[in-house]
């Protein structure tokens, strides 16, 4: 374990979408904090190889398969996590899809359900449930959501993708003034240009390589003025802004949206 300090000595922290990417960064954060980390993911190959990681590491993690679209995926989880690590005190909303097509306009009906399905109402219904098992527990415990840049973005493209995680944005403030009172926070993060699977579709829309699509982001950003940091986003960068809203050091902090993006501005 690299990290000196430790935050979350035996906290439980449940983490969607943990198997690869983002949400593999941050349950590796949470673990190197001392936390006992449930890797939950539809992945199992990926996520039992996450979750092997770390115990191999001196940490403390377990994998449990979950299906967002399916609500009793999500209550079984939330019990089967219980059962290994006890009650739920932190829980991150990480996992989200986008659309195979680029355009709003070229989106049908069951690719804009898929998109909501997992990015909306799965993350809805995950932290519902996460607050239910805080509740019934007397746990003050930390809620974090992922949101996105192009949340905010003016941008005509990925139309299901971007309101799907406008309205992350929204219920996470929603969400947390309805569980202020029983001192619970709720916060989000959205990151800027990571490089993730989420950009597969791009790729092969626009016929570039693979793992491409990011790097020419960044560039294009960079000569455009738009990127004040001029590299592309790392899960760790994300996994830092989520472990610091779900810790100690911002209890103050709740309803709010955490940019991390470099300073980028999509918003003309």
């Amino acid at each position: 374990m690299e990290q000196s300090i430790k935050r979350f000595l035996n906290k439980h922290i449940i983490i969607t979408g943990a198997a690869a990417g983002i949400g593999k960064g941050v349950a590796l954060r949470f673990a190197d904090e001392g936390g006992r980390v449930v890797i939950a993911d539809r992945n199992r190959e990926c996520g039992e190889a996450v979750a092997k990681q770390i115990t191999e590491s001196g940490g403390k993690a377990a994998y449990i398969f979950v299906d967002l679209v399916d609500h009793n995926s999500i209550n079984e989880l939330i019990k089967k996590a219980a059962d290994v690590f006890g009650p739920v005190d932190i829980a991150v909303s990480n996992a989200g899809i986008a659309e195979s097509q680029s355009s709003a306009l070229d989106i049908n009906v069951e690719e804009w359900d898929r998109v909501y399905d997992i990015n909306t109402r799965g993350s809805f219904f995950f932290c519902k449930a996460c607050a239910q098992n805080m509740m019934d527990n007397d746990t003050k415990g930390s809620i974090v959501t992922m949101g996105s840049l192009v949340a905010r973005s003016a941008k005509g493209m990925s139309g299901a993708y971007a309101s799907s995680k406008a309205a992350i944005i929204m219920f996470t403030k929603t969400l947390a003034k309805c569980l202020a009172p029983m001192g619970i926070r709720v916060n989000c993060v959205s990151p800027g240009i990571v490089a993730t699977e989420i950009y597969s579709n791009v790729e092969k829309e626009m016929m570039m390589e693979k793992d491409s699509f990011a790097d020419w982001l960044v560039e294009q950003s960079i000569a455009s003025g738009q990127l004040l940091i001029s590299r592309c986003g790392t899960s760790g960068d994300i996994a830092g802004a989520v472990a610091f809203l779900a810790s100690d050091d911002a209890a103050y902090i709740t309803a709010q949206n955490l940019s991390v993006d470099g300073g980028m501005d999509w918003c003309w």
